[in-house]
């Protein structure tokens, strides 16, 4: 407790909160925008604040920022008496930015209340969207709006407040602005009059607040469209506001939320409070360009483009608003009270909302979720410049990764103490903090104390500690494990695992809950790796394999650790796999397959043994699996194409795809086939189970993909009969849409100019997004300079090619021989337009086709020259961390390249003999 009270005691001294000489007991804020664009996007308001003396004093202490404070237009008035109490000064805290001090005429008496008016302004300009800031989107005419996003530390920069997250007060919000925009804020509006004294302006005065903390108070001003609307089990109205160019996009938002309310209200147990200051609403504004998700009382906030298109977009819809609904509970009825801890709230919501997903049937996208995010996250965080997710950087990509292995960790703590513990502990916590504020360290207490009842948790492992060396510091363990037969023992300890091979030695370790199976026991059996005083442990298991028989760690890719077997380990998994691969699971497989092609990158594992052991694959049913490995080994294959080995790759890769891509095959018939039809048949653990949209890919999609890549002939003649059709058509209709991409790539690359012309010309056309992204990224496969300098030229000409498409057009472009050489000049020639159409966080993303393009140093070096010559805002850690990808695959190729060219062609030469010479030699 006397920890609690110190750690409390130093986060209110640090800056970022006013000494606490008064208690703030109401907000009553009137804000005046003029939202024009330029310099008339400011705005002017008016903070009346009821608050109570805690001691008997001239100064008060306030947090704010980036505002303008007048002396004369600040004044305090004494509610006993009704004197009115002038400031005589506004004083600047050089210690401390986010603070002023306000000197007033007479002393506050102790207990008694007042209410302090401060007439402030502010301006909408912000170089980041966080405070109070305009936006605008279109481009004839720019039509402007205005929003807050005052999380995690924001308010003091929108309104003078005491801004701590452990105050909370009802809030009056009134918004005076031109008629022409409608006013959003976290109550409904109670009435709207017009203004007596500004022309077409009018006062929008909205509903009391329940208790709320300063960052958790919304409003917003926007001219969007009302695309649907429905209404909740308990009459709370749900509104989407959107473009109306977005509203087929966007038309069923409003109706799946009253089912996500109820979902999470069943899965927590709990809920929401629904009396007649609650607010009874919900809106939803739905913004083109912005990257957050945001959601406060009763208003939330997304981006056009967080509904992807790349999958379905019914799915990719849900799964945003399932995420932004789940901080009703987990964000809104408790907050955070650490400032930095918002990452652990996004990323366990993050995780409930495919839970969420999960029990409507669509387990299978919650299994591909949690292997992308998987995928991304271990991959991201093996370099050497990453940084623990505790440390807050505030840079896009970094808090996307936050929230991303966060989401991971949730899914470990789960299935460490289990089901029914997890969310018991959640409908406790909620529970017991409701309508305040609660640290992590008070969540992993009550996870804890639910796990403890259902004895699920060793009293030798504590949350709060084991979450610590998760959250404190950066990357993640190898488990190295070695089985000792003579003895039959297994011995398992950890290490930090680097994606390129490091000399140095890392003290670093972690709290593990180790996950493991045999052939014959298939009910996961849990043992703690422990971390204690930074000195990692060793586990050694006795009698729990027999020697003959497969030990498979990590089962269903429960921890984010990459597992390192002894040889003959891997002799009996890969063994395993080809007698009959559904004895282990799909997410296992996946796993498998992932941490093996992973580990031999980083030189740590035979190309021999991973070649062994995904051999399997051409029986392989699970389209998880399949996605996981074509990841890796299209890695492999944009260093292999611009070298002389590979032709072998390719053969390689056709042993490995043809057998499946045959059983699946049906040559075109004609007639445009069904989805339903161009799915495969699955095993019965994996597709069978799973409810899958129309944009899901299949596994006859994924293989045609492949088959076309490295020109198996059966794919390659019917891709052309295809593509003849759909030119003959003047249409892509006839071409199933998941192989449409394949087709039109194919076509172009053999095909005539006039073929080019007549894609473009359908690009141009296009309506839907995804579709002009399969259009673009198709006519990139072409063999012409002229029309690849064309391409590029449209990757910066916003009008043709929407932002949204431009890094997918570079990553297509870079793909293909030409594109590589055309694209490296192009970027040299156009950098300075670059640098001036992007910003510094949307360049790192625009930017990394090239660098994931590099294979040679001079390569390299000509890179690095120019991204520092003109990003000269970028430090020398971030110029490394953003290069690693590049200086990695160099590293590669010096020293893993001839590994895999070996092990290949023990393949190809000897199919017969290949894995028994492996294995002989172990």
């Amino acid at each position: 407790m006397l920890l609690r009270v110190l750690v409390l005691y130093w986060s209110l001294q640090s800056g970022k909160v006013a000494e606490s000489t008064v208690t703030p007991l109401r907000y009553n804020l009137t804000i005046l925008t003029h939202l024009e664009g330029g310099a008339q996007n400011r705005y002017e308001g008016i903070v009346s604040i009821d608050l109570e003396a805690k001691k008997a004093t001239r100064y008060i202490y306030l947090n704010c920022r980036y505002l303008n404070m007048f002396v004369e237009k600040t004044w305090l008035l004494r509610w006993a008496s009704g004197k009115r109490i002038t400031a005589t000064d506004i004083k600047k805290n050089a210690k401390k930015p986010n603070e002023v001090t306000v000197v007033i005429n007479l002393p506050l008496r102790l207990g008694e209340t007042y209410t302090m008016h401060i007439f402030y302004t502010g301006n909408l300009n912000r170089p980041q969207k966080y405070g109070y800031f305009a936006g605008h989107y279109d481009q004839t005419p720019q039509i402007f709006y205005s929003l807050t996003r005052l999380e995690p530390d924001y308010a003091h920069t929108a309104f003078p407040c005491f801004d701590s997250p452990l105050h909370r007060t009802p809030f009056n919000v009134t918004m005076v602005h031109h008629q022409k925009f409608v006013a959003l804020s976290s109550m409904p509006a109670i009435r709207e009059t017009p203004h007596d004294e500004i022309r077409d302006y009018v006062w929008t005065t909205f509903m009391t607040s329940p208790p709320l903390a300063t960052r958790q108070i919304m409003w917003a001003l926007h001219r969007l469209e009302k695309v649907s609307h429905s209404v909740t089990a308990t009459g709370e109205k749900v509104t989407t506001w959107a473009r109306w160019q977005v509203k087929e996009k966007f038309a069923k938002a409003a109706e799946l939320t009253p089912n996500l309310l109820k979902n999470y209200e069943t899965l927590f147990g709990l809920p929401l409070p629904n009396g007649p200051d609650w607010g009874g609403k919900f809106d939803q504004v739905v913004l083109p360009g912005y990257t957050e998700l945001y959601s406060g009382k009763g208003l939330m906030v997304y981006g056009e483009e967080e509904v992807g298109s790349s999958q379905n977009p019914l799915e990719s819809l849900e799964v945003t608003l399932a995420e932004l609904v789940a901080r009703q509970w987990n964000g809104l009825l408790v907050s955070p009270s650490d400032w930095d801890a918002s990452y652990v709230r996004d990323g366990i919501n993050n995780y409930l909302a495919f839970q969420v997903l999960a029990r409507d049937n669509k387990g299978e996208y919650s299994r591909t979720f949690l292997l992308t995010t998987r995928l991304d996250v271990l991959n991201y965080d093996s370099q050497t410049e990453t940084k623990a997710i505790a440390v807050d950087v505030r840079e896009i990509r970094h808090n996307k990764f936050r929230k991303h292995k966060m989401c991971l960790l949730a899914h470990m703590v789960k299935l460490a103490i289990g089901d029914k513990a997890f969310f018991e502990g959640l409908h406790e916590f909620f529970q017991r903090y409701s309508s305040s504020s609660a640290s992590t360290n008070q969540l992993w207490e009550q996870l804890q104390r639910a796990a403890r009842r259902s004895h699920q948790l060793p009293i030798g492992v504590v949350l709060t500690t084991m979450m610590a060396s998760w959250l404190k510091q950066p990357g993640y363990p190898l488990l190295t494990v070695l089985r000792n037969n003579r003895d039959n023992k297994v011995t398992i300890t950890q290490s930090r695992y680097y994606q390129k091979k490091m000399n140095i030695v890392s003290k670093d370790c972690w709290w593990v809950p180790v996950v493991y199976i045999t052939k014959n026991i298939s009910l996961p059996q849990v043992e703690w790796l422990g971390c204690v005083n930074k000195i990692a442990e060793v586990i050694t298991l006795s009698n729990v394999v027999d020697p003959n028989e497969w030990l498979l760690l990590n089962v269903d890719a429960a921890v984010p650790v990459r597992v390192l077997y002894d040889l003959y380990n891997w002799r009996l998994i890969s063994e395993a796999l080809l007698q009959d691969f559904s004895q282990i699971s799909e997410l296992s497989r996946a796993q498998l397959v992932d941490d093996a092609l992973n580990l031999a990158w980083s030189g740590q594992l035979p190309y021999k043994v991973v070649l062994s052991l995904i051999k399997y694959l051409s029986n392989e049913t699970s389209i998880a699996v399949w996605q996981t490995a074509v990841t890796n080994l299209e890695k492999l294959q944009s260093i292999m194409r611009m070298s002389t080995g590979y032709r072998i790759f390719k053969l390689f890769m056709r042993i490995l795809i043809e057998p499946s891509f045959k059983a699946n095959f049906k040559p075109s018939s004609g007639k445009a086939r069904t989805d339903a039809a161009s799915k495969t048949t699955t095993s019965p653990d994996t597709q069978s189970k799973a409810s899958t949209g129309p944009d899901t890919p299949s596994l006859s999609g994924i293989m045609y993909r492949l088959a076309c890549q490295y020109e198996v002939k059966e794919c390659l003649t019917d891709a052309h009969q295809q593509f003849q059709k759909a030119m003959d058509q003047n249409s892509t209709s006839s071409i199933p849409e998941e192989l449409r991409e394949t087709v039109l790539c194919r076509g172009i690359r053999t095909g005539l100019e006039y073929h080019w012309l007549v894609v473009r010309d359908m690009f141009f056309e296009a309506v839907k997004e995804k579709e002009k992204g399969i259009l673009l990224n198709s006519l990139s496969c072409t063999t012409e300079y002229w029309a690849m300098q064309k391409l590029l030229g449209w990757a910066l000409d916003f009008d043709k090619v929407p932002k949204t498409l431009t890094v997918g057009l570079l990553t297509a472009v870079m793909r293909t021989s030409l594109g590589f050489y055309v694209g490296n000049q192009f970027l040299v020639d156009k950098m300075d337009e670059f640098v001036r159409r992007f910003t510094n966080n949307e360049l790192k993303s625009v930017l990394s086709p090239f660098i994931n393009a590099v294979t040679t140093k001079d390569e390299l070096y000509e890179l690095q020259f120019l991204i520092k010559k003109k990003l000269k805002s970028l430090t020398s850690s971030s110029l490394t961390a953003m290069l690693e990808p590049a200086s990695d695959r160099l590293h590669w190729r010096k020293y893993n390249y001839f590994d895999l060219l070996n092990a290949i062609k023990n393949i190809t030469v000897d199919k017969d003999s290949q894995i028994s010479s492996l294995w002989n030699s172990v």
